[in-house]
């Protein structure tokens, strides 16, 4: 019921693995790659044939990569065998101040500290704080449709789906309207910066750090003075056995949450959207009865993960497979493979709304289970709501544009028609 079939996740086969391409020839690090479609049929092949592959890396000494349900969550649940904080948690290793940083970022701590952190935002993150933003949400979602649905076509990433998580976690985070767009400019190159396009030199990035982490310093000084009823005034004041987070860790967490928070949810709805324009009936049905968009958001989070990959370090040899993990050796986590692990998920190339149980990935598992998980569910489950609502005939303009990532399952451009409301 409700489902959808495909063979490449809604689009052309892009990236064929021919049974003579050799294992090695797979260059799952090629943004290229990526930039035209996630390559499934990769995977597919890797969980079939070499589960726990041995990749290597032009930039680096190689990694093990995790194409596998059971495997993926092995390794996120044991932080005592695979760091985040040895060498950082995104693929290339990080050295000197970089990981110093890295290290106090809550994706980049183990425990105890990792714990310790989280219990303090944990305080800040409370149901009340993510529940009393809905209404407020569902008013600025609607004022944003409001203001395009006249025109009968916009560009969905940049028109819509990039301003409403920008909006709730500015809200939440108490920062002033006049300011949020220019928050947006300046993050944007921080987590998107493998594509040229969005930052075309080392200097963007730079330059978008410094000033996204001198706004969290004025916004600290801010509260500190006159405190709000928001997160940035709850993580300033939160305790746990005596002790709070310092300006240093609060500025990176501000700045994690700013640019995280924001990218994740801006390319889940963008690739929500995008995947119901390519099942019409999905979306007629959706339009029809919208108490399926709980159970929809789930699919569309199995369907296209935001993020393509997380990496630990091997703490000491482990056997996984029958191989050996040396210790010291780099593990990268594909969740869009886990997502589709035949042994998990019966027709994982078909959409398929109604699927009960669904047991997605894409927020990660045990101790670094994704903090705003439930903000984000609420997110795209209003903004979903509010577009079925209005927009009940939206179709694709153009093929969209895909980022230029292998971190990121973004699209920089998508332009959309749609009958217009007055």
């Amino acid at each position: 019921m409700f489902g959808d079939r495909t063979s490449l996740d809604g689009r052309a086969p892009i990236m064929r693995c021919s049974p003579t391409m050799a294992l090695d020839d797979i260059d799952l690090t090629d943004a290229a790659v990526w930039e035209r479609a996630v390559p499934y049929e990769w995977f597919d092949r890797l969980r079939r044939e070499d589960p726990l592959h041995w990749h290597p890396e032009s930039d680096g000494t190689g990694f093990w990569a995790i194409t596998k349900y059971e495997d993926l969550r092995f390794v996120s649940k044991r932080p005592d065998l695979f760091s985040s904080a040895a060498h950082g948690c995104t693929r290339p290793d990080l050295e000197g101040d970089d990981l110093a940083q890295m290290r106090m970022i809550i994706i980049g701590m183990d425990p105890p500290e990792h714990r310790l952190n989280r219990d303090i935002v944990s305080k800040a993150f409370t149901p009340r704080m993510i529940s009393r933003i809905e209404p407020l949400l569902r008013r600025e979602t609607r004022r944003v449709l409001e203001e395009i649905g006249p025109r009968g076509e916009c560009e969905f990433v940049h028109d819509f789906a990039a301003r409403i998580p920008m909006w709730s976690i500015s809200e939440l985070m108490g920062v002033p309207e006049s300011d949020r767009m220019h928050l947006f400019e300046l993050s944007h190159a921080l987590i998107d910066d493998q594509d040229p396009e969005i930052a075309p030199t080392p200097t963007v990035r730079e330059e978008g750090s410094i000033g996204v982490f001198s706004y969290a310093q004025q916004m600290a000084e801010r509260e500190r003075a006159n405190p709000g009823d928001n997160l940035t005034a709850a993580l300033l004041a939160a305790e746990v056995d005596g002790r709070k987070l310092s300006d240093m860790e609060y500025n990176l967490f501000f700045l994690f949450l700013i640019v995280a928070g924001n990218e994740t949810t801006r390319t889940l709805a963008s690739n929500g959207m995008r995947t119901l324009t390519e099942f019409p009936d999905t979306y007629a049905a959706l339009v029809a009865d919208r108490a399926l968009v709980e159970p929809a958001v789930e699919e569309m989070l199995r369907w296209s993960a935001p993020i393509h990959h997380f990496r630990r370090t091997a703490t000491q040899d482990v056997e996984l497979r029958g191989r050996t993990i040396r210790e010291g050796d780099k593990v990268i986590m594909w969740y869009p493979s886990a997502n589709r692990d035949e042994e998990i998920f019966d027709d994982g190339y078909t959409f398929d709304i109604g699927r009960n149980p669904n047991m997605q990935i894409s927020f990660g598992f045990g101790e670094h289970f994704c903090l705003g998980a439930n903000l984000a569910r609420l997110q795209l489950r209003v903004m979903f709501e509010e577009i079925l609502a209005r927009m009940p005939d939206v179709t694709l303009a153009a093929e969209p544009r895909r980022l230029h990532s292998n971190l990121i399952n973004g699209i920089k451009e998508m332009r959309v028609t749609f009958t217009p409301t007055a």
